[in-house]
């Protein structure tokens, strides 16, 4: 019965083609169910559906950030793609000019924080900076985290960003990170255990109808990517 669902559904598309998500999709999802069997069989780690399906988002994530899928992969599901935080833009012929990336200034009161994470040779960082609404740094910090992988990384830099706001007594917040996947579970919840009792604490300081959690480019990015580089 689970073959022939995942048969239908791989072949369903018009474009489905070696290395198209419709093939990738389903091969995950075999992957990591024998993955999560053999970790309940041999180290009694329980078998939870949605960890099953985060590991595949997880890696869906990993593959467009290294740059191993390309418009191709996704023809005639670009829907599904930005289902996975991923906008992909058709390719054409003439070559598109550089899109301008920059600093957005904010309404008269706010605050912006900027967050990134980073792990290198094994050891992760993190660091934000605080800016008021006309952009000047009003606090800044970096942190060593240790041996984490790198979406708890992010998630723990943009924790420590609206703490620190948050006794400074700043109220209407905008946090922008570069990180897809962070701005996904936060937004939406999700991910593994080990970031849950971080997520629960990042939304109980946020107040949704007035902060904004949103994705950035790293070109915008620079002083939190200096910031994580130095924790």
């Amino acid at each position: 019965m689970l073959q022939h669902r995942f048969q239908t559904w791989r072949f369903s598309g018009q474009f489905v083609r070696s290395g198209h998500i419709h093939t990738i999709i389903p091969l995950l999802v075999l992957s990591f169910i024998w993955i999560a069997r053999n970790d309940a069989n041999h180290r009694r780690i329980s078998m939870e559906p949605s960890g099953i399906i985060w590991r595949v988002y997880h890696t869906i994530s990993l593959l467009h950030t290294g740059k191993l899928f390309q418009f191709v992969h996704w023809r005639g599901d670009l829907d599904l793609a930005l289902r996975f935080g991923i906008t992909l833009i058709s390719p054409t012929p003439n070559p598109q000019p550089p899109t301008l990336v920059y600093w957005r200034v904010l309404s008269d009161g706010s605050a912006k924080i900027n967050t990134d994470g980073c792990v290198r040779d094994g050891f992760a960082s993190g660091g934000s900076v605080i800016r008021d609404h006309i952009g000047h740094c009003i606090r800044a910090f970096s942190a060593g985290y240790g041996d984490i992988f790198i979406l708890e990384v992010e998630l723990r830099a943009i924790l420590q960003g609206i703490e620190l706001a948050r006794r400074m007594g700043l109220v209407d917040l905008w946090i922008e990170t570069d990180s897809t996947l962070a701005v996904h579970c936060i937004s939406r919840g999700g991910g593994p255990w080990v970031i849950q009792s971080m997520l629960r604490r990042i939304r109980q300081l946020l107040s949704f109808d007035r902060d904004t959690v949103s994705h950035i480019f790293r070109e915008e990015n620079q002083v939190a990517d200096s910031l994580a580089f130095e924790g």
